[in-house]
């Protein structure tokens, strides 16, 4: 069993998809258990080409990073207690989703990082992150 200050600080890859908020709850318990911050970053690989943003200038993005932050914001208050809500740092990051994560993770250590089984990530973390990491079934 890990020492509580041997984790101070759990990554979660943020997502829209039906398995995040199972991952969101068993992050934040975990999180909490270990009084932890919790990182949860989005990657966008593509913030022009899709939807709303198509026709988007590029001058926007910032407006786009901030809609993103907002939505994320309320996805997780409505799955995280909020004394686990008051230790997580969300973090939007634009590029490729393997190389945005692991350069997050190098930029701000983190002691865990919680991946979805499916995720073609979870294997680039197993091979090339810092961190332990924790593989969810779907």
């Amino acid at each position: 069993m890990m020492a509580s200050e041997d984790m101070r600080r759990v990554l979660l890859h943020g997502g829209a998809e039906e398995w995040f908020d199972r991952a969101a709850r068993f992050a934040g318990r975990l999180a909490r258990e270990f009084n932890a911050e919790l990182h949860v970053v989005y990657v966008v690989s593509e913030p022009l080409s899709a939807g709303f943003t198509a026709e988007m200038p590029t001058a926007r993005l910032p407006e786009l990073h901030a809609a993103v932050e907002e939505e994320a914001r309320q996805r997780l208050g409505r799955v995280l207690p909020a004394e686990v809500l008051d230790h997580v740092t969300i973090a939007i990051r634009i590029g490729e989703t393997s190389a945005e994560l692991l350069r997050y993770t190098a930029e701000n250590p983190v002691d865990l990082a919680i991946v979805q089984g499916s995720d073609e990530h979870a294997r680039v973390f197993v091979d090339r992150g810092r961190s332990s990491v924790l593989i969810l079934r779907s």
